[in-house]
């Protein structure tokens, strides 16, 4: 049993593969569209419990629709390998990706089910992620780790050479740190996000309530609820939190934009946690 499938370019694949191996070790990627077909007929069926799609490198192709139309391609042709239950990811990071749109998103997500279904599985769930994290990504996949947790990097990978040994280190150990970004669109709509490296990405937030700052209303803890989750990582954390962290970091931002880094959360929550007083910002 293949515990996740990878598909996508060398670039994209390479991080998450590291902490997938990491993690469980049972990792197979194909980072292009023969090595794809090779895996399709070279697998098992029903032998693959997860699958990570992410783009390939562009093949000259510039209409909008052709990485969705190619994402359900090579969703049908792996169907079949796909275990009962299995668990699909598309990730669409960049952002040209038209998967960005909600929605297009919509119709993926159901293009996709029709192409499982042709595929003899109907039980498959099938998700779209904006953000190519391995921690967010390996959350959403079975037996992943909450927690960000990893084996001993002296027994990672040790089948790999040292090359590709190194290159899987360096990405798994690289600086998660983000800045948290909140900004009013051109209809005053608040819209928020987090910048990782030059990339800026949607902070996934319910939509109702939307959310909002500069105050302590229901929107206000919903974005709270949404950092601490980013923040913890899983970790579970109780209304009290969230309203001490809406009155504390929350209510005090300007209404109309803000910005937070991530060590400011994690620092906030540290203090909080070792019983210093309320009421200090990060």
């Amino acid at each position: 049993m293949t515990s996740v499938l990878l598909t996508g370019s060398k670039d994209r694949t390479s991080p998450l593969a590291a902490t997938l191996r990491a993690q469980s070790g049972d990792v197979v990627v194909a980072e292009s569209r023969d090595e794809i077909a090779a895996l399709a007929g070279g697998l098992s069926p029903g032998s693959v419990g997860a699958y990570v799609q992410l783009l390939l490198a562009p093949d000259g192709v510039r209409s909008w629709a052709a990485p969705v139309t190619e994402r359900i391609e090579t969703l049908a042709l792996l169907a079949p390998v796909l275990a009962r239950g299995a668990v699909v990811v598309m990730v669409a990071d960049g952002p040209a990706d038209p998967a960005r749109d909600g929605r297009v998103v919509d119709a993926l997500c159901l293009l996709a089910k029709a192409a499982l279904t042709t595929g003899g599985d109907t039980a498959v769930t099938v998700n779209v992620v904006h953000e190519a994290s391995p921690a967010t990504i390996t959350r959403m996949l079975p037996g992943g780790a909450p927690h960000g947790g990893t084996a001993p990097l002296a027994d990672f990978a040790t089948d790999r050479d040292y090359v590709d040994w190194r290159t899987d280190v360096l990405n798994l150990t690289s600086t998660s740190d983000v800045t948290y970004l909140g900004w009013l669109n051109q209809e005053g709509q608040p819209r928020v996000g987090f910048l990782r490296g030059s990339v800026v990405s949607p902070l996934p937030v319910p939509a109702d309530p939307p959310v909002a700052w500069g105050n302590t209303g229901p929107g206000a803890r919903a974005l709270g609820r949404a950092l601490l989750g980013e923040t913890l990582g899983g970790q579970d954390f109780d209304d009290a939190l969230v309203e001490l962290f809406v009155k504390d970091v929350i209510d005090p931002m300007p209404p109309t934009s803000f910005e937070l880094s991530s060590p400011e959360v994690e620092a906030w929550v540290r203090r909080h946690r070792l019983g210093q007083p309320p009421g200090s910002q990060p």
